[in-house]
């Protein structure tokens, strides 16, 4: 029996880096890539089957196929990519990485389409117990196995432990989450900001924007100490977080910083169990609880990333989703 696992290819960003690392980690297990073309499969449906018999060379009778998603091509082609797989009498894992129906409100009407497909699958990999809850509750019944955590797509190996200092780190778009029109401006909490700048963001003393910076120079920079912040004010977002893995996270916990976060975010459990950071209601409270911790507090977060460090350097979560929902067919 052979396991093979897609990879879309043209992509860019963190749905491209998020496929890689499981890329890198499969073949690690001896799991053979399949490459996706992005093509528009939609206008060509008559190549789209000749297509998939290419893709799906090699394919045989009792192999187990890994397919993330989203492929980024029309919804079509992932229903049709699966169609192949059970005529050439194969097992498929589905690996969520997201759900277009969940990302896009003009998508919002089709996720009875996905709730269809995950239930034809053999396997599914979800981002979280929360999506697992959700599925079974819309009556997905195929055998689901948690993802928890994003292991990191660049690892740097620091010598020091990150300083206690009363700042907040946030990397991503302050347009779409509005973290810089919502933080407290009369408190003794920085707030320092990674991304692209917009016409909207708040200018104030305690907040200091530094524009994107590579995940090198970022994880470096974020080291150097302070919290980092995976949140949102929108509440669509929000919604979208109680379901779906942050990389976010990864990157703090990379950065050896405690986090902070909302009280629904998917994640909580494993922040709160092993006492990686902060749970907050709103972003005042969040910097109410930095202005008043202590430098013991403090370090007693960050020894506990530290001693959980050897599973993000070994991409551990990535490794065991892997093999426990191939195990579990």
């Amino acid at each position: 029996m052979s396991v093979y696992i897609t990879k879309s290819y043209g992509l860019k960003g963190v749905a491209a880096e998020g496929q890689q690392i499981v890329v890198n980690e499969a073949e690690k297990l001896g799991i053979e890539e399949i490459r996706i073309p992005y093509y528009d499969y939609f206008s060509d449906q008559d190549g789209l089957y000749k297509r998939l018999e290419g893709i799906l060379t090699g394919v045989s009778e009792g192999d187990t196929v890994i397919l993330q998603i989203p492929t980024w091509n029309y919804p079509n082609f992932e229903s049709s990519f699966m169609g192949h797989v059970g005529m050439n009498k194969a097992r498929l894992i589905i690996f969520i990485h997201d759900i277009r129906a969940m990302m896009f409100p003009s998508e919002k009407e089709s996720m009875s389409f996905y709730l269809e497909l995950f239930n034809i699958a053999d396997g599914l990999i979800v981002p979280s117990e929360n999506m697992a809850k959700y599925l079974k509750e819309n009556n997905v019944n195929t055998p689901m196995v948690v993802q928890s955590l994003w292991d990191p797509g660049v690892q740097i190996e620091f010598e020091d432990l990150p300083k206690f200092e009363k700042k907040i780190s946030f990397a991503g778009d302050d347009e779409k989450y509005l973290i810089s029109k919502n933080f407290p401006l009369d408190m003794d909490v920085d707030l320092h900001l990674y991304g692209r700048k917009n016409d909207d963001m708040v200018k104030n003393k305690n907040i200091h924007y530094h524009g994107f910076l590579n995940e090198y120079s970022l994880l470096r920079k974020l080291h150097q100490g302070g919290f980092g912040l995976d949140w949102t004010e929108s509440s669509y977002w929000r919604e979208y977080n109680k379901y779906n893995t942050s990389f976010k996270l990864t990157n703090y916990l990379a950065a050896g910083i405690p986090l902070i976060m909302q009280s629904d975010n998917s994640c909580r459990k494993l922040v709160e169990d092993n006492h990686l950071g902060i749970i907050a209601d709103s972003l005042e409270e969040a910097a109410e609880k930095v202005r008043n911790m202590s430098e013991d507090e403090y370090n007693g977060y960050v020894e506990s990333i530290h001693r959980i460090r050897p599973l993000i350097r070994g991409n551990y979560f990535t490794k065991k989703v892997l093999i426990d929902c191939i195990y579990t067919l």
